[in-house]
């Protein structure tokens, strides 16, 4: 397990397309504070402290950006594999499909927590830059906490699309869009057991955000619910993984009937150009 930890950190190195998730997180602060610089005076709120700017890049990384950039970046480097041939030569080692997209997904986990270490950063650096109030040690240390535990959470609804979308050749890309629509998609569930188990909205609810606030919802959430709705996700993901199994018996018995077919036709030839 240990060596498959450092093949997959080296590969890492040359994955530039983390840049997307950096950047895009990077934006999220700026576009929550400027959207309420944009928008008339009778709709601003007037009390925007540094609560309500935590909060909001909450909302907008579970929303849209941490999705997209989880499913975008989690797809490529499973993708990677087969896009840079290297898939086959793994197929040679006596390490399994399971095994090999684990480490892979608990890399992502890993890399998710930082990101969500990483956005509170930002956000705090954004709110001190623009002078906002109401910043202590309290609301630093909850809001970043929950901005972590909502990247993580996140993280658990997104890993069934990463998985699938990552072992389709070329379609993490449209994984991440089609991600952007489910994620965006919790606004369209106001009440009843659907906003609760709805695995984006579930992954908000599990750490206390305030989905009534943001969302609209009507009723009040169910917890219970929220850990089923993410709970389906990560069994969907264990599913995903334990089929994945198979792929790498047909990859090995494909590359073999490649292979017999090459010397067959080799031997054709001899015998016709002897």
């Amino acid at each position: 397990m240990w060596n498959l930890m450092k093949a997959e950190l080296l590969k890492l190195r040359r994955c530039q397309i983390f840049l997307v998730g950096f950047t895009a997180l990077a934006l999220c602060p700026f576009v929550q504070y400027g959207s309420q610089l944009i928008i008339s005076a009778k709709y601003r709120d007037p009390n925007f402290d540094f609560t309500a700017l935590f909060e909001n890049v909450v909302w907008g990384n579970t929303q849209i950006f941490l999705p997209v950039s989880l499913v975008m970046i989690g797809g490529w480097f499973i993708d990677r594999e087969s896009a840079h041939d290297t898939l086959k030569n793994i197929m040679t080692i006596p390490v399994s499909m399971p095994k090999l997209l684990g480490v892979k997904l608990l890399l992502i986990g890993i890399m998710t927590v930082l990101l969500g270490i990483y956005s509170t950063g930002v956000t705090l650096i954004t709110g001190v830059a623009v002078g906002l109030p109401g910043l202590t040690a309290q609301v630093l240390f909850c809001c970043g906490i929950q901005i972590v535990m909502a990247a993580l959470t996140t993280y658990l609804v997104c890993m069934p699309l990463i998985l699938i979308f990552g072992q389709i050749r070329g379609a993490y890309l449209g994984g991440s869009i089609l991600t952007f629509f489910l994620g965006y998609s919790m606004m369209f569930f106001k009440g009843g057991a659907l906003s609760s188990t709805y695995p984006f909205s579930a992954a908000l609810i599990l750490v206390g955000f305030d989905m009534g606030k943001y969302a609209g919802t009507t009723t009040d959430p169910n917890l219970l619910l929220a850990a089923a709705g993410v709970g389906i996700m990560v069994w969907w993901a264990m599913l995903l993984l334990a089929i994945s199994g198979r792929r790498k018996e047909m990859e090995s018995i494909r590359h073999a009937n490649a292979k017999k077919k090459v010397k067959r036709a080799v031997r054709r030839r001899g015998q016709y150009h002897p």
